[in-house]
């Protein structure tokens, strides 16, 4: 029998036009970024069939014409994020990418690059890692901010533990600001101009994982929020493999990690009618390990994700034209090569069968 491709049990993440190399015959696809050649990816690939969602960055992006003052007018580049010696916070550095402040101005200017992706017919946003470094809260924008929320002049994250306290309890709000007035503005977009229910999830790496690495999250906030319809679990060996301490012993533990990273984020949405994706990544984002490692490791997050039943939703792979057309160190470490025939052909049994984990019907084999 043929799967419904509505029910969205799996899909995946990917920035290129549609093509039958990385075609993951998935339920649904998330076209990321938003950029001119939008509209036709999103056509392309609903022509194949797929459920077309959006995917975005709303802490980071190619936003420069934003920064730039092509928008407004008003340059933006006060609303990076910055650390205490005034260096910005960056995604990436060609072109310059840095984390943002959400403030009121730039969360108008991602509602209008949604309205356009709305008006392209994509049936669900994905607005992802909304993040705040724990060493940032030192620009001008977010001084603005704290004088606003606080009512009092600004003081350094650094200059005490309760300065600190009260930067990440702000970090955390803006990013919840930002969230809920572009999920509740644009659902409003898409009922009266298309009378179609728009919805919203956040893809989020864990709060342990954002404990390791030092980024602030609203994810605890986004309970309390109508507005938005889920997550994705955003785990995978670039997160579990990260070394941490267990009987005064530090190295990576990627399944016991993942396991936990997993159980977390599932409680965002028990007892809920949210949804929850849990994603599995093939390599990771480090380019230099051998396809050896990126197997073993990918593994041992699949198998941690399904000790958690509760949870039977899955994005199977970000940006899978870097997995498939991709080229990695081989096994050997002496040259790269394309992703090897038993691990592609373990990789597309694994997603398929993860379609059909959601079962109802259980028998004791004993």
């Amino acid at each position: 029998m043929v799967r419904d491709r509505k029910e969205e049990r799996t899909g995946f993440q990917e920035s290129a036009p549609y093509h039958p190399d990385y075609d993951l015959q998935t339920d649904f696809v998330m076209v990321y970024g938003m950029d001119d050649t939008m509209p036709q990816r999103i056509q392309e690939w609903k022509d194949k069939g797929y459920v077309v969602h959006l995917m975005t960055g709303v802490a980071w992006g190619t936003y420069n014409d934003y920064l730039d003052g092509e928008v407004d007018g008003e340059t933006h580049w006060d609303e990076a994020q910055m650390d205490r010696d005034g260096e910005m916070i960056v995604h990436g550095k060609e072109p310059i990418i840095p984390y943002m402040v959400p403030t009121v101005s730039f969360g108008k200017y991602i509602a209008e690059r949604i309205r356009a992706a709305v008006d392209s017919g994509v049936e669900a946003i994905h607005l992802e890692e909304p993040e705040f470094w724990v060493n940032g809260g030192y620009s001008e924008s977010f001084k603005r901010e704290w004088q606003l929320y606080y009512k009092e002049p600004w003081s350094p994250p650094h200059s005490s533990p309760d300065a600190q306290f009260r930067a990440s309890k702000l970090k955390a709000y803006l990013y919840t600001r930002v969230l809920d007035r572009l999920c509740t503005e644009m659902k409003d977009y898409a009922l009266k101009r298309y009378n179609r229910i728009l919805r919203f999830y956040v893809p989020t790496h864990s709060l342990i994982n954002y404990t390791q690495w030092r980024i602030v999250s609203p994810q605890s906030r986004l309970i309390e929020l109508p507005s938005v319809d889920g997550y994705i679990a955003q785990i995978w060996t670039g997160t579990s493999r990260t070394p941490n301490v267990y009987e005064g012993v530090r190295k990576e533990r990627t399944f016991e990690t993942a396991y936990l990273e997993y159980g977390v984020m599932q409680e965002l949405v028990r007892g809920t009618d949210r949804r929850m994706w849990f994603l599995h990544d093939p390599i990771e984002d480090n380019p230099n390990y051998t396809w050896a490692d990126y197997k073993q490791n990918y593994l041992k997050t699949v198998a941690a994700s399904l000790l958690h039943p509760g949870v039977s939703h899955y994005e199977v792979a970000p940006w899978p034209r870097r997995i498939f057309k991709g080229t990695y160190p081989s096994d050997e470490g002496t040259h790269k090569e394309r992703i090897p025939p038993d691990y592609a052909t373990t990789l597309l049994h694994v997603m398929h069968t993860l379609g059909s984990m959601d079962q109802d019907r259980i028998e004791n084999g004993w």
